[in-house]
């Protein structure tokens, strides 16, 4: 049995030092994130140590969604990922609803949408507009949120990740199995 390729890619890092900017953090997002993934350590002190005082509960940085290779999200976009996370589920959820699941992410004029058409769905962020698998892209997207909030569990942030992992687990359940 091979490995199964994983169509939805993701990386989560937290920003810090703050941005100035824009062009510099685009060019070379490195000097301003860590990614949370490469190094545990250094991104759980990190985390810690950009985290809102005493409580860490808000933390910037930068998620990047690529679908077969295409990016959807990620730089120079920033904000909350604890937030950024809980809405991409959102749109999970409401697309396994009414088959149509938006979100706005805050300060951002365009949100990301999935929708059903015909032979699959559509995802749209800003510009870019792609054809997926829509069960494919939700479970992947799900596996993505539960690997970001385990993250968060295993290096014993202060935020609420075990109702994100349920939640998780409750959506990835409705989820039809073909």
């Amino acid at each position: 049995m091979g490995v199964a390729i994983r169509r939805l890619t993701s990386t989560t890092g937290v920003l810090v030092q703050p941005v100035q900017d824009l062009t510099d953090f685009t060019n070379d997002p490195a000097r301003y994130l860590i990614d949370l993934y490469a190094d545990e350590d250094i991104a759980a002190t990190a985390w810690l140590g950009a985290g809102e005082s005493h409580r860490f509960t808000y933390n910037d940085g930068v998620i990047t969604l690529a679908w077969d290779g295409t990016p959807l999200l990620g730089i120079p976009d920033w904000d909350d990922i604890c937030t950024l996370w809980s809405y991409l589920v959102n749109v999970v959820e409401d697309y396994l609803s009414t088959g149509r699941g938006e979100s706005f992410f805050p300060g951002h004029p365009a949100p990301i949408v999935l929708e059903r058409i015909r032979g699959g769905a559509l995802v749209t962020v800003a510009e870019t507009r792609l054809r997926v698998d829509s069960m494919i892209f939700c479970g992947e997207l799900l596996d993505e949120a539960e690997r970001f909030w385990r993250w968060v569990d295993r290096n014993e942030v202060p935020v609420h990740g075990g109702a994100e992992l349920a939640r998780i687990d409750l959506t990835r359940r409705r989820i039809p199995r073909e």
